[in-house]
């Protein structure tokens, strides 16, 4: 009787040993790969995340930093997959249904992600990224009115913060409730003035409201901030072509082979449409 006493004692103390070894390899693979993630250093981040979960491979939210590194490397399937088992060793991470929903649609399943960005705001019902992510994925879809209920909601909880203004300005603007589209590309540009993008939609209002001065001043905003875009030049250019004199007509076509150079299918349209071979 002794003897087996013994034996299991001795076989309780080793697996206590063996536990508490393969604890302190985890939290050393696990605190080196945290280290390595907030240094945006992904790659080596997931080889310790691996390292620490082969010690621990229940820890929910090591899957889930993992799935961070690799959806941050553009792997939406291996992304999935981490997302997917840390959901079902913690169904409470809110932050784990969120970035599967956005894994979900970027792999053109639109629906999946939906039912994901649910239940993160089930979870946490005012959180302003899951209400501004669902809004984005409403308008994907062409649920606009639904978009402005969770971009509107993001809003009322923080009205300093770019992208839902940003994206309230989208939704309005495709529902052709331009002066309130307007209105919100102009608050974009209070809370970011280095922003591009809210003034070259500003112009897109404007020029769609045949106000093309206020348009010309805009894009040229745009443009100034960055002069990599080759919609920003096709905008300009069609402005210019409003004007119909030839000073506009020659930096209409200035623009439009700028943005042509830039692989714009669009500005070669339209310089084959309105302007003649020996005018290009």
């Amino acid at each position: 009787m002794l003897r087996t006493l013994l034996a299991i004692t001795a076989i309780f103390f080793a697996f206590t040993n063996i536990a508490s070894a393969q604890n302190k390899y985890f939290l050393k693979y696990y605190d080196k790969a945290q280290k390595l993630y907030y240094a945006k250093d992904y790659t080596n981040a997931k080889l310790y995340y691996d390292s620490a979960i082969k010690k621990n491979p229940t820890h929910a939210f090591a899957y889930y930093k993992r799935g961070l590194c690799v959806y941050a490397e553009e792997n939406l399937q291996d992304a999935f997959k981490d997302f997917n088992k840390s959901i079902s060793l913690d169904s409470t991470n809110a932050d784990a249904y969120n970035f599967r929903g956005d894994t979900k649609i970027r792999l053109k399943d639109t629906i999946g992600g939906l039912r994901d960005f649910d239940t993160s705001i089930l979870i946490e019902p005012n959180n302003y990224n899951y209400r501004v992510d669902r809004g984005m994925a409403f308008i994907d879809i062409d649920s606009t009115h639904r978009a402005l209920i969770d971009l509107m909601h993001a809003y009322n909880l923080d009205t300093t913060m770019y992208r839902a203004v940003f994206y309230i300005g989208v939704a309005n603007y495709l529902i052709d409730e331009l002066d309130s589209a307007y209105k919100y590309f102009n608050k974009c540009n209070v809370i970011d003035s280095l922003a591009p993008g809210p003034f070259y939609c500003a112009a897109r209002v404007l020029f769609t409201l045949d106000s093309f001065d206020y348009a010309l001043s805009k894009i040229n905003t745009a443009i100034r901030l960055n002069d990599k875009d080759a919609s920003y030049y096709v905008l300009r250019a069609k402005i210019y072509m409003i004007n119909e004199n030839e000073e506009d007509d020659d930096m209409a076509k200035d623009d439009l082979n700028k943005a042509i150079k830039m692989g714009s299918e669009e500005a070669k349209e339209l310089l084959a449409k309105y302007f003649s071979e020996g005018d290009v």
